[in-house]
């Protein structure tokens, strides 16, 4: 009972379907990150991103030549203001955009189309102050805060790195040309940020194995649950084992009534028996209505001796007969000669049946 009761085996599909359904996938943030990141520096490195920092560089030294001319008000400061952040704003939109394309393309690889309308819904469980507790100290939020803090480290270790020795000739260059300080400080950061995408990108791949890991963990299930979800796709075997004897007794009684239609019932003489029909006027061949080994060749014969049907003796017959022949079904053509054999049999026992035949 103990190993019922550990939760041992893989998710099901079914397991897995209703977890998608609830929003229960496996994610990793720092893919989208990555993506993001990887959008950022081709954006950079693109005609357009050149063209938008020469653009940037210009309006910063407009804006700058302003400022240092001194309006005569405060209204003067914030219409410059106000226009550079609106020109800077439609140069940047495409980005944007190109941001906006890329997250959500990153959620399409990952598990690709889905919008699950439980997990958006209000839980009150949420609002549990104990809950809340018990999802701030759980694993996935301590794995998330040292995966915060490494992120952060290593920005930080990139960016004294790469920035830090160029430090003071970015100083030098400030009070002399704004773009060109602008130029030179864009392409360190941009040189921080190949660095730190090249280690974000070892970090995405950790954390999408762990993510998936972590999911598959969650989503196993004990024996008895995997039972009970087979007993509940394919039916309680005892009841489907007891649905089937039902259909084999109400089989058989039909077939057991089937035999007072028949013309002959040929035995071997008691482990098989097969009752045959032959109407010409309606039938290319004889066809079989029942046939049975042991008991049940017993039942066809005893019902045959109640309604006084011919039962013949022929063992090979017989055997072939419940072999190869069908229920319902004609005779296989290669029987056709011994069972007219037997048939010419009942014709001498009965001549009436014979002259049926013969007239048919």
């Amino acid at each position: 009972m103990a190993d019922d009761a550990e939760k041992t085996e893989a998710a099901t599909p079914k397991k897995k379907e209703d977890a998608r359904k609830k929003g229960q996938v496996p994610q990793s943030r720092d893919v989208s990150t990555v993506l993001l990141l990887t959008a950022a520096l081709a954006g950079m490195a693109s005609p357009l991103g050149a063209r938008l920092g020469r653009m940037i560089g210009e309006l910063a030294q407009q804006a700058w030549g302003g400022l240092l001319i001194q309006p005569d008000s405060l209204a003067d400061y914030h219409a410059v203001l106000l226009h550079l952040g609106f020109v800077m704003g439609l140069a940047l939109a495409p980005f944007a955009l190109l941001f906006m394309v890329v997250g959500m393309a990153s959620n399409v690889v990952q598990i690709g189309w889905l919008v699950s309308a439980e997990a958006l819904a209000f839980k009150f469980e949420k609002m549990n102050p104990l809950s809340g507790m018990k999802r701030m100290f759980s694993l996935d939020r301590l794995y998330e805060l040292a995966k915060a803090i490494l992120r952060l480290s290593v920005v930080v270790v990139i960016l004294w790195w790469v920035i830090g020795p160029a430090l003071p000739e970015v100083f030098t260059l400030m009070g002399a040309d704004l773009v060109e300080t602008l130029r030179v400080g864009g392409r360190l950061l941009e040189l921080a940020m190949w660095v730190i995408l090249a280690l974000f990108g070892v970090f995405a791949v950790i954390d999408y194995v762990w993510q998936r890991w972590q999911h598959e963990k969650k989503l196993r299930m004990t024996k008895q649950e995997v039972r009970d979800e087979t007993k509940q796709r394919e039916g309680d075997p005892k009841v489907k084992s007891r649905i089937r004897q039902i259909q084999r007794e109400a089989a058989q009684q039909r077939m057991f009534e089937a035999v007072a239609e028949a013309d002959v019932v040929v035995v071997n003489p008691t482990h098989y028996a097969v009752a045959l029909q032959y109407r010409p006027e309606v039938q290319a061949s004889p066809k079989v209505l029942a046939k049975g080994r042991n008991h049940v060749a017993l039942r066809i014969r005893h019902r045959a001796e109640e309604l006084g049907i011919p039962i013949v003796e022929n063992p090979p017959v017989a055997q072939l007969l419940y072999k190869t022949a069908k229920v319902d079904r004609e005779i296989p053509e290669d029987l056709y000669q011994a069972v007219a054999e037997v048939l010419a049999y009942v014709y001498k026992l009965d001549p009436r049946q014979g002259e049926r035949w013969r007239a048919a």
